[in-house]
């Protein structure tokens, strides 16, 4: 992709054809997650919402709605700037994107967490891929998301600090906070708070502590399960290092529970540990081989989390059996107990270096049984697909697994692999987004974040 693309960085984008091709697109394939008179979504070629944008899978919300528009953070693969682009949904029309930090480095780890303000404006916040002690940050307008404040920065400066990355942003309405889940303090995720939704932090705390022999990390997904409670999914390690299970607990009032509620410690009783939370998947349980080659026997890794309308949880992950096999699981607490069921093929691994990256399964906010996933075989039978990345959707009953389920394509024959699904909602809307384009590490990718929209307000 050539450099001309970000002449026009500030201001909205002409109209014209996106530069990589998609394929064809089945004509029905939305009908499982839209309303039916938003099918033709499908028909058409996907609308691009960033140029040049990429994304990693372990901080949220990269993208969110708000007064109408879609707000999404990217990382440029090409000059590595720190992005925001803003569409307005109500009008179908790009509004232009702002750099919030020129050249701050190549790497899709660092792509900014997004947080509405109550005074309308946006706060951004990103970090650098464990190189340093500092999240950065910008406050944007109230009443225009492409002009922003002076950068700022908190330096990680406490007992026991460390190098930072992944920047995940939720709210504690009951204790007046906004927490920062980030990777720092022992190498494992940690938790800093502000009291004035971003203009200071402070209070920083080990969250989840490992229980692997070495110097090992956690990984988390978050989700605001409601407007006090945070919900985490997490594994042991990382699975190239670990046969990673994959736990649960709720975070709220700044105590750790169990998900039927029943309380397991203070944060200021220490970070929680694996055993200490809901066990949903036993992985293999043994160390991994020792390089990036290849990972650990039966390593499950986090991918999405969202609740249903009883505020219930819905987590999909992945299983790592081979380089070339890796399978998509999903989770949901039905009130009782945890019911767990592998439910597609996931294809192979994106590169070599990263045995256990796969193209990802996401979750609908709105209707968890709702999934999106990226494969490059066949979903439900794991046929080749001749090597490139598609998009497919499903409703996922809660008695279905891999055998009932059918998987529906969003794209094929497509020339570039589309990667790393997301669904945004909000406000009556709900967002597609996915990226497309050129991946060969996250450091070294060609992609602009693509989609549709899927569902607008009656």
């Amino acid at each position: 992709m050539a450099n001309h693309r970000f002449s026009r960085a500030r201001h909205p984008k002409a109209s014209r054809p996106s530069i990589l091709a998609i394929g064809s697109l089945a004509a029905l394939a939305l009908t499982c997650l839209v309303q039916p008179a938003q099918a033709e979504a499908s028909t058409r070629e996907p609308t691009t919402f960033m140029e040049d944008a990429g994304w990693c899978w372990f901080q949220d919300p990269r993208a969110i709605i708000h007064q109408g528009k879609l707000i999404v953070g990217g990382l440029s693969g090409t000059t590595g700037d720190v992005k925001v682009s803003v569409y307005d949904l109500e009008a179908g029309k790009d509004l232009g994107t702002t750099v919030l930090h020129a050249g701050f480095e190549k790497d899709d780890h660092n792509v900014p967490a997004l947080h509405a303000r109550p005074d309308g404006s946006i706060l951004a916040v990103y970090a650098k891929h464990n190189r340093d002690r500092v999240h950065h940050y910008r406050i944007s307008s109230p009443d225009d998301f492409l002009s922003w404040g002076e950068p700022q920065k908190f330096v990680h400066d406490y007992p026991k600090a460390a190098n930072v990355t992944y920047m995940n942003l939720y709210t504690s309405k009951s204790e007046g906070k906004l927490y920062n889940f980030f990777r720092g303090i022992g190498f494992n995720p940690s938790v800093i708070s502000s009291s004035d939704h971003g203009e200071t932090w402070g209070d920083p705390h080990h969250l989840i502590s490992d229980e692997v022999d070495g110097v090992n990390r956690p990984y988390p997904r978050y989700v605001q399960r409601d407007e006090n409670t945070v919900g985490i999914s997490f594994t042991d390690a990382h699975p190239r290092n670990f046969g990673n299970s994959i736990y649960y607990a709720d975070f709220r009032d700044g105590a750790f529970f169990r998900v039927d509620g029943t309380r397991i410690k203070a944060l200021e009783d220490g970070p929680l540990t694996p055993s200490e939370a809901d066990l949903i998947f036993k992985g293999g349980g043994n160390k991994g081989p020792g390089d990036h080659s290849l990972s650990a026997e039966r390593s499950a890794w986090t991918s999405s989390i969202a609740v249903d309308e009883s505020s219930r949880p819905h987590i999909g992950y992945s299983l790592y059996l081979t380089n070339d096999d890796h399978r998509y699981r999903m989770a949901h607490w039905n009130g009782k107990t945890w019911v767990d069921r592998e439910v597609a093929y996931a294809g192979t691994c994106l590169y070599p270096r990263e045995s256990s990256y796969t193209g990802l399964i996401a979750l609908d906010p709105t209707h968890p049984s709702h999934a999106v996933i990226s494969t490059d075989v066949d979903p439900s039978t794991g046929k080749d697909l001749g090597g490139t990345h598609e998009i497919f959707s499903a409703t996922v009953g809660t008695d279905d697994d891999r055998s009932t389920i059918t998987w529906k394509p969003l794209t094929s024959k497509s020339t570039h692999p589309n990667l790393r699904p997301i669904i945004v909602a909000g406000e009556g809307y709900s967002v597609l987004l996915w990226l497309r384009g050129p991946w060969k590490t996250y450091t070294d990718y060609q992609s602009d974040v693509v989609g549709w929209v899927l569902k607008r307000p009656d």
